[in-house]
């Protein structure tokens, strides 16, 4: 029973790791709502202000771990952790809140190395490889858990979305009675290797990769809450007020309007019909399942799409993407037996596809598909880079190889939102989600190109399933 307990203990901190700052991301289209004109950019910094803190705090704890009781540590990181997670819903205006994020931050980084430096310090050999095994499926478990509780609090109020962090307190009383304490084993000398310049090309993709995949987190839950503006018309769409009237009360569509539609790629079919969406204001027409919203604007009419969903949907969806992502890496090995020195290409690919197919989304079923495809692609690409990083260093030299390929990887989720309106600044039309999601999609394609010209370089090399993390 003890060492059940001292187990269930270890693993609990990996339910808190993966998907940790992007947990409340289903919030986002709320939260951008309550605090009114602020700049979106300063709206997606609530996801990834911690990855930016999590790079110094893991590197300090990594290097308080050798010199304090790492029980001791743990507490420390997960009271700060639960106080940041479940502070943000309190937050009275944005600054409080990214400020609120930032100290999240520190406990989540004081807290995710320990999670794997654990299981090294009570498990020995296949034990030890089975943990391994263990914490990550428990850690995508989480981020799966996170979302979808995150979503539903979400349609309550954007407040309630920060109480998925209250699972800290319960895991703080799981490790303060049943972790055995540890003692610090801090070594009497420092082995100093110089890293091959490869490990720094590894870290420089896993930013890039983290700049593209956390467009979804990020963006998803404002997409699917966004109206999409198909034109703009300068010339009334009815002839008077009274035709207005008059095709209201039958919910009829105007010849005007029909003509309207069909000069700009629209065609209405005899079945349209116009109801009132908001006095004087805006109006819709519903047409083979597919509703559009014509709203009174100071330049003229615009006609946009229906919304493709509710902002807590966004939890749901982004939970099938972690799980899918969680079966890539499952089957990582087979996938690297059939496909070889191709098997980054697909992947790569696959995120082209499902930026591509997001920014052509329409229904939330399209979204999910093209979620999946991204979702596939963290699965396969990641681990990936983590064997690169593993066969590229020598044994003294893995841990600090893997810290730098870390670094890359948080800098690349804080920078996501940055890089991303910048490439939105690009294009000038008016739905700017698509615009980043194509650019993404070019970018993405671009890279499977280059990816594929070096899998046809090598694909004569042996790939070797046994190098995966597991097998030993």
């Amino acid at each position: 029973m003890k060492k059940f307990l001292i187990r269930a203990s270890i693993l609990s901190i990996s339910l808190l790791t993966v998907m940790a700052s992007a947990a409340v991301s289903p919030a986002l289209a709320k939260i951008k709502q309550a605090f009114g004109n602020v700049d979106i950019t300063l709206i997606k910094l609530v996801l990834t202000i911690p990855s930016l803190l999590i790079i110094p705090s893991s590197l300090i704890g990594g290097w308080l771990a050798g010199r304090m009781n790492k029980k001791y540590l743990l507490l420390i990181g997960l009271v700060i952790y639960a106080l940041g997670g479940i502070g943000g819903g309190l937050a009275r205006n944005i600054t409080e809140l990214l400020i609120i994020r930032a100290f999240f931050g520190i406990g989540a980084g004081l807290i995710i190395p320990l999670s794997t430096s654990l299981i090294a310090d009570f498990y020995e050999g296949i034990e030890r490889a089975k943990m391994m095994g263990y914490s990550g499926s428990v850690s995508h478990f989480g981020g799966v858990i996170f979302l979808l509780l995150s979503g539903w609090l979400a349609c309550i109020s954007w407040r309630y979305a920060f109480f998925v962090y209250a699972l800290a307190l319960v895991i703080i009383l799981m490790i303060l009675f049943w972790l055995p304490e540890t003692q610090s084993r801090q070594s009497s000398g420092a082995v100093k290797t110089k890293l091959p310049a490869g490990i720094y090309i590894c870290a420089i993709l896993g930013a890039l990769m983290m700049i593209a995949f956390y467009a979804a987190p990020t963006n998803l839950a404002m997409f699917i809450e966004n109206e999409r503006t198909m034109y703009t018309s300068q010339a009334p769409l009815f002839q008077s007020k009274e035709e207005l009237q008059r095709n209201l009360e039958k919910g009829t569509v105007s010849d005007g309007l029909r003509e309207s539609f069909k000069n700009n790629g629209i065609v209405l079919s005899d079945k349209a019909k116009l109801a009132l969406q908001e006095p004087g204001k805006a109006w819709s027409i519903t047409d083979k399942n597919k509703k559009y919203i014509v709203r009174r604007e100071k330049d003229g009419l615009s006609i946009n799409t229906e919304k493709i969903g509710r902002p807590g949907i966004a939890g749901y969806l982004l939970s099938a993407m972690t799980l899918v992502g969680v079966v890539s890496g499952i089957i990582l090995a087979l996938l690297m037996r059939l496909f070889r020195s191709f098997c980054a290409t697909i992947a790569i690919a696959s995120m082209a596809i499902g930026y591509w197919a997001l920014s052509m989304s329409t229904s939330l079923f399209s979204v999910l598909i093209a979620v999946l495809c991204i979702g596939f692609s963290s699965g396969v690409l990641m681990p990936l880079l983590l064997l690169e990083v593993a066969r590229l260093a020598s044994g003294p030299a893995r841990a600090f190889a893997m810290a730098v390929l870390s670094v890359g990887v948080y800098l690349g989720q804080f920078a996501s939102p940055i890089v991303l309106k910048w490439t939105g600044s690009l294009s000038k039309g008016t739905d700017v989600f698509r615009q980043q999601f194509n650019i993404l999609a070019i970018s993405l394609a671009l890279a499977t190109l280059v990816s594929l010209i070096i899998a046809i370089k090598d694909r004569n090399k042996p790939v070797m399933a046994g190098s995966l993390p597991g097998h030993h």
